[in-house]
């Protein structure tokens, strides 16, 4: 599959609309789903936290949840200009990456490196580590976020996300998938 880039969309690829949930593409391929989306302090703030991957997100080998929030990040600046910090909660374990500690340590220091603030990692069930904190709009930040994003971007574009199908080829797209290195 040719990557096409990650385009964010309300329910039924509506535009999106704040406080309705969100749903990721890679192309016409649904990857997750986040709901609810609140909108919060007079709708300044929007919170985010249960993302529910499908299969093609669960049996892709790379992370790439974290182009995912960069994604929500660019599109909320963009077009709603009015939302000056997305708050977060990130619970999901990434399979094939680490332990739960080295995850978590992973998902921190992405995030401090777009200016997230009060980046909090808290044990969770099952070994795994809940990572939290607020992305607040600014001069900086949006820098920060436009250059992490361009690396991400890179790199799923040089090796796309590839969609699961049924059959010997979605068999060996999952074979090809689970072979990369994690990214």
């Amino acid at each position: 599959m040719t990557y096409k880039g990650i385009r964010i969309t309300g329910p039924h690829e509506a535009v999106y609309q704040l406080g309705h949930p969100m749903s990721v593409y890679e192309g016409s391929v649904l990857l997750a789903t986040l709901d609810p989306v609140l909108v919060l302090n007079g709708g300044t703030q929007i919170h985010v936290e249960r993302l529910t991957p499908t299969k093609v997100m669960v049996d892709e080998r790379r992370h790439f949840g974290r182009l995912i929030f960069f994604e929500i990040c660019a599109l909320v600046s963009e077009h709603f200009p009015q939302v000056q910090a997305i708050s977060f909660v990130f619970p999901r374990p990434i399979d094939g990456q680490g332990g739960p500690v080295q995850q978590a340590a992973l998902r921190a220091a992405a995030l401090a490196r777009i200016g997230v603030e009060d980046i909090r990692v808290t044990p969770y069930t099952s070994g795994a580590h809940v990572v939290s904190g607020t992305w607040v709009y600014n001069e900086a930040n949006l820098a920060a976020l436009h250059v992490a994003l361009a690396e991400q971007r890179a790199i799923f574009g040089a090796d796309p996300i590839i969609e699961a199908r049924g059959g010997v080829a979605g068999a060996i797209r999952r074979l090809i998938a689970r072979l990369r290195p994690d990214r």
